[in-house]
């Protein structure tokens, strides 16, 4: 097959996953489909689709060229060169990310092509905090996501998404979905849960400095925290290290801005000395930063869950060095991390 028609059926190939993700028109031959908002599988290039389809993306994959089929069913998964592996390196400006929210696997369009990281906090009854560090590989698909694919309303006043303005039906519909919004919107998330904020017993920047920290140190002689915990703390700087970071104005007096340079200092800290980092804040305020918004959907579902009790999976616990916050002993802070 000549390179001009190879490049043709990998452009379609990118241009159906990014048109089924965004919904609208999608015309192929003579033929207009009007897309809901999709998330392709892999596996659906190679579908057969009998009888009449069940929408208007199944009538598009039934439409589909054989020639193109055809060379799908090698070219999507073929290692290193094929369609998919081009994809999350980027082809031609443009990039996918692959996700595995359960058994099926799922291609989204990487609208941002940017990584970004989110703060923010949710109250957890009257005495606790909910503190989320989030990781987003692309603010853009994950607001685009949680807009319209599961349809989430805005704040009338300042059209913004905020877990306190959803209605219970929302919030009950979304939190039915917790791992599957997780793996798209998040490639990483570290959870704090702590009396700290409220119960102040030293300088707010020590005690956040001091949680932070407390997630990675300790528990040397523990033989799976021995290893776990140095590459969990080198994951979270390479995930925000030099990364723009969105925080909002949760820990007053500090400002945003020094949350996120106490954040990526403490995570560079290592063997007495730092690694070399570079804090970037993104001076945006909530309802102009689609990052915070994300962060605040996905700390409202963390902070619900622990409220009811309910399993937190796929975050898992990660063992608190008390060592830090020895003033909190009758209340000490729990630690979650997730990463897909």
């Amino acid at each position: 097959m000549s390179a001009k028609k190879d490049a043709k059926w990998i452009s379609l190939f990118f241009d159906i996953i990014e048109r089924a993700f965004l919904g609208g028109d999608f015309t192929f031959g003579k033929e207009v489909f009007k897309l809901q908002p999709t998330l392709v599988r892999p596996v659906d290039f190679q579908r057969r689709i009998s009888g009449s389809p069940s929408s208007s993306y199944e009538a598009l994959i039934k439409a589909l060229n054989v020639d193109f089929k055809t060379l799908a069913r090698s070219e999507v998964y073929r290692v290193r060169k094929g369609w998919v592996e081009q994809g999350l390196k980027g082809y031609c400006g443009r990039k996918i990310r692959r996700i595995k929210p359960n058994r099926d696997i799922f291609l989204i369009p990487d609208l941002s092509q940017r990584p970004s990281v989110g703060i923010d906090t949710s109250g957890l009854g009257d005495s606790e905090t909910v503190i989320v560090i989030c990781s987003i590989p692309d603010s853009e698909g994950a607001y685009y996501f949680l807009e319209k694919h599961l349809n989430l309303p805005k704040d009338h006043k300042k059209r913004e998404l905020h877990w306190s303005r959803l209605n219970k039906a929302y919030r009950d519909a979304i939190l039915e979905k917790f791992k599957f919004i997780l793996s798209v919107c998040c490639d990483g998330l570290l959870v704090i849960r702590t009396s700290a904020l409220i119960d102040r017993r030293d300088k707010i920047q020590n005690l956040f400095r001091n949680l932070v920290e407390g997630c990675f140190s300790g528990y040397e002689r523990d033989p799976r925290q021995k290893g776990l915990r140095p590459a969990l703390k080198k994951g979270f700087l390479d995930k925000t290290n030099g990364i723009p970071i969105h925080c909002d104005t949760d820990f007053h007096p500090l400002a945003p801005e020094d949350i996120v340079r106490l954040l990526v200092q403490t995570l560079a800290r290592k063997d007495g000395g730092y690694e070399p980092y570079t804090p970037l804040y993104a001076n945006l305020r909530s309802h102009e930063s689609k990052s915070i918004q994300v962060s605040d959907i996905m700390v409202g579902m963390i902070r619900t869950r622990m409220n009811d009790a309910e399993c937190l999976d796929p975050l898992q616990l990660l063992p608190f060095d008390m060592r830090k916050m020895r003033k909190y002993a009758g209340s000490p802070p729990k630690a979650y991390y997730w990463f897909p």
